[in-house]
């Protein structure tokens, strides 16, 4: 009916490709790299995240609210004999350069919920290529255990 070649021709043979099992070695060890690398991404990419929005400092729980546009990193909080030093940076969630309008809020709340302290500073680039922006407050109260240090972004 139909003369189509098969493919135990000797002359059909020279016309198919071969690939060298070299060549197909490469490539499939490259695609089981690829995937590997891939795995391990989606794996140890979350354990990689940023710091919690709430974390412990020498008995003072420090809470981050995050807004839509902005996040905090980078937050510390050192306690001293009479006052309370907290310093951080506010960064875009999606990452631009140029000014991060708005004040960061810091307020201290006691363990029974009273304000002790407020206060709000302006977030300052280090230059002018700089992502996110960097902040520092003193509170005059002393670090009591029990304390909550709420750090909120208003603005933008």
């Amino acid at each position: 009916m139909f003369n189509t070649p098969k493919l135990s021709d000797p002359a059909m043979m020279s016309k198919t490709p071969t690939f060298s099992s070299r060549s197909t070695h490469k490539r499939r060890a490259r695609r089981y790299r690829i995937a590997l690398m891939l795995a391990l991404g989606m794996i140890l990419g979350p354990a990689c995240a940023n710091q919690p929005l709430s974390a412990r400092a020498d008995g003072i729980t420090v809470e981050r609210l995050t807004s839509s546009h902005y996040e905090f990193s980078r937050v510390r909080v050192e306690p001293a004999a009479d006052s309370l030093t907290v310093s951080g940076e506010v960064k875009r969630l999606i990452q631009r350069r140029g000014l991060i309008p708005g004040q960061v809020r810091i307020a201290l709340i006691s363990a029974d919920g009273q304000l002790l302290e407020q206060t709000e500073v302006q977030p300052m680039r280090r230059n002018r290529q700089d992502q996110s922006a960097h902040f520092y407050a003193r509170l005059a109260s002393p670090a009591v255990a029990g304390n909550r240090l709420l750090i909120e972004h208003r603005g933008n």
